[in-house]
């Protein structure tokens, strides 16, 4: 059923519920690049290179994977979007 947008009430109702849509892969995501950067921020101090050492590498997978679930939470969101707009 197509949400009525031009009811205030509907429409915060609405944005509560796109809220809820994949929560548990912006959380991880969202947690995966905080720790990520963390982890660059403290193993990057060195001489070597930030990717020459282990903890390097996990802390760039870390990034590279809690972004990924970031796009896609925001493609799930959107694909739940639109079908709920086309009245599925």
């Amino acid at each position: 059923m197509r949400p009525d947008l031009s009811d205030p009430a509907a429409r915060a109702a609405y944005r509560g519920e796109l809220r809820h849509v994949a929560i548990p892969w912006r959380m991880s995501g969202f947690v995966l690049v905080i720790g990520g950067a963390i982890g660059l921020i403290v193993y990057g101090r060195g001489p070597q290179s930030i990717v020459a050492t282990i903890e390097g590498e996990a802390s760039l997978a870390a990034l590279t994977r809690g972004w990924a679930l970031l796009v896609a939470a925001i493609v799930k969101r959107s694909r739940y979007h639109k079908a709920r707009m086309a009245g599925e």
